[in-house]
């Protein structure tokens, strides 16, 4: 079952929530109070479990629920906080018009079909399909198990990613309490260790039998922008993405993407794959299709990250618009955004059209409304920036790939 609203009374309710958020009100987890529940390492218990299952003396759900939580699955116990208009002070992840503008993408696009004369593009490819029953979110119909590995499908939510305990490695913690987020690069006080990067999982991190084999990646977000993504606050990756990504996509990293690509796809990814001369010096100059006359000090573009090559968080700066160097490399959020995107694969563009302005949602398609063709490309007019001519992302770093 896809997205409805007004299926409900629990979803009427959060729709006057939503429209509480859109229109200002401070009903809603503020980005501060939300940044101060999750500080790197375990956040207020309270928060997610119920002790005894009683508040005010009513219970505060009908039937068992899993670790006692006060949301019918880990899924949704996280949008409870993490749903709800999206915007510049906005930790939501799943908004109802496609506005939350992360990094990571929104979930909203997992509802989402869109269809045209001779084309589709369903909703179910648009990302993962994170399972959260009290927001209506369900896995994915069409798939069994993770491509290129073997996380299945049907237990797939927000915690198949995030460790909500924050917890860390034996090698990474060595015995020490977290006293920092793990995702704005601040100082670490003595005698203590930081968080992982957004809580993502580290090697230990075990979740429904499923075990991690790959450290968490090392990245930084711009604490003054959290929510948000443009070429001059992003996250500035610094190493380890895709090996963690091929915690559940293993064989997508290690066959060079030949493994869920599709027949003659190859594309080489991770720590190891650093950016040769050629492609280094197209990124740097690319500017749009047909224009190659930038420079490497603003260069970076927020649909084609990269990772620097750098270890140590501090050294990060999300604020950079320089482009890569030769000790950068590709990664899967190169192309791809984590949570999901309005386009097949989750894409950070069409990847399906050879010019952007062809790209759908267009005006015009079934399903689609104005905002999420707005949103599709954060807000960008790719048309009126790049031009109507503007090819494929790909050109960045690929001659002959866009143009």
């Amino acid at each position: 079952m896809r997205l409805q609203i007004g299926i409900g009374t629990r979803w009427a309710w959060r729709f006057v929530l939503l429209l509480a958020l859109s229109t200002g009100s401070q009903i809603a987890v503020s980005a501060v109070e939300a940044a101060s529940f999750h500080r790197g390492g375990v956040g207020n218990c309270g928060g997610c479990h119920t002790m005894h299952n009683s508040e005010g003396g009513l219970s505060i759900r009908s039937g068992a629920t899993v670790s006692l939580l006060r949301a019918s699955d880990p899924g949704s116990i996280c949008l409870n906080c993490h749903a709800g208009a999206g915007g510049p002070a906005s930790p939501s992840v799943f908004s109802f018009d496609g506005s939350a503008l992360t990094p990571g993408g929104d979930f909203y696009w997992v509802t989402r079909t869109f269809s045209w004369n001779g084309g589709t593009s369903p909703a179910e490819q648009h990302g993962h399909n994170v399972i959260a029953r009290d927001f209506n979110l369900s896995a994915d119909p069409q798939r069994i198990s993770s491509p290129g590995g073997s996380y299945p499908a049907s237990q797939l939510s927000c915690i198949s990613c995030h460790d909500p305990h924050g917890g860390l490695s034996q090698s990474a913690s060595n015995g020490l309490p977290v006293s920092v987020s793990g995702s704005y690069g601040e100082p670490i006080a003595a005698g203590t260790v930081g968080g992982n990067y957004r809580l993502l999982g580290d090697s230990s991190y075990a979740v429904r039998g499923y075990s991690f084999r790959e450290d968490a990646p090392i990245a930084r977000q711009n604490p003054s922008r959290p929510f948000v993504e443009s070429d001059d606050s992003h996250v500035d990756y610094g190493s380890g993405m895709s090996e963690w990504c091929g915690n559940c996509h293993r064989r997508m990293v290690t066959s060079k993407h030949n493994s869920g690509g599709g027949p003659g796809f190859r594309h080489p990814s991770g720590s190891q794959t650093r950016f040769d001369q050629q492609t280094l010096s197209r990124y740097n100059a690319y500017i749009r299709s047909g224009d190659l006359s930038g420079t490497a000090d603003s260069s970076y573009l927020q649909f084609t990250p990269f990772e620097r090559g750098i270890s140590d968080p501090q050294l990060l700066d999300p604020t950079s618009t320089r482009g890569p160097d030769a000790n950068s490399n590709v990664m899967c959020l190169t192309c791809h955004r984590a949570h999901a995107s309005a386009f097949p694969y989750a894409g950070r563009w069409d990847f399906t059209a050879n010019l952007l302005a062809d790209s759908h949602p267009a005006l015009g398609d079934g399903g689609a409304s104005a905002s999420d063709v707005s949103n599709s490309y954060y807000g960008r007019d790719i048309g009126f920036e790049f031009g109507a001519d503007q090819g494929s992302f790909c050109g960045k770093c690929h001659e002959g790939g866009g143009k």
